[in-house]
């Protein structure tokens, strides 16, 4: 890189750090989590270790900016096309079919199956401390559920939407023979018959 485009890196931070994530996320999607390193994203940058030091102080920080910002995006695409449905149900459906759609492709969902333990640290949590945060997620669409008359008016809303998201994962991450996890129909029928009678 030329001293130019250098000080034209170096005068806007966030684009900086936005480059080196970009190079770290590469690598990851390539060699792994241990497998990749300083060096290597450096290089894949195209610019000096000591700048990416000057940003990342080591490599945990440099990977878990790195897949946190991918999960951020993930969450936020789930989001915007679970708010779409108007049920609790289709939501549950719709957060399936996309979280399967994403499984091969997500880098974090991938870490998180190939290299849990590497994949925990960066993170600085297991699934058992991320467990409360994804549950957040599904607080609105339980209380809406509730607002909508769905579910019922005493159901405990924290309770229940660590519930509906421990049926997800398990659905996204462990199929069965029960339901076809990649039918859309099949999933529904699913949580009418289980899901949605244990809200009610």
């Amino acid at each position: 890189m030329t001293g130019t485009a250098a000080a034209r890196l170096d005068a806007a931070e966030p684009s900086v750090q936005t480059h080196f994530l970009d190079a770290a996320e590469r690598c990851l999607q390539r060699n792994g989590i241990r497998r990749t390193t300083m060096v290597q994203v450096a290089d894949e940058a195209g610019l000096s270790r000591a700048w990416l030091y000057r940003h990342f102080p080591d490599k945990a920080a440099l990977l878990g900016a790195t897949l946190i910002r991918q999960d951020e995006q993930f969450w936020a695409d789930a989001s915007a096309r679970i708010s779409r449905r108007t049920s609790l149900v289709a939501q549950v459906t719709e957060a399936v079919r996309y979280s399967r759609e994403q499984h091969a492709s997500a880098l974090v969902l991938r870490l998180r199956a190939t290299e849990p333990a590497e994949c925990a640290a960066i993170l600085g949590a297991g699934l058992r401390q991320a467990m409360p945060g994804m549950a957040m997620f599904w607080r609105p669409h339980v209380e809406s559920a509730r607002a909508r008359g769905e579910v019922r008016a005493d159901l405990p809303v924290a309770a229940a939407a660590e519930w509906v998201m421990r049926v997800v994962l398990s659905l996204v991450t462990v199929p069965g023979d029960a339901v076809d996890v990649d039918d859309s129909r099949s999933v529904r029928r699913f949580l009418n018959q289980f899901l949605l009678p244990g809200l009610r």
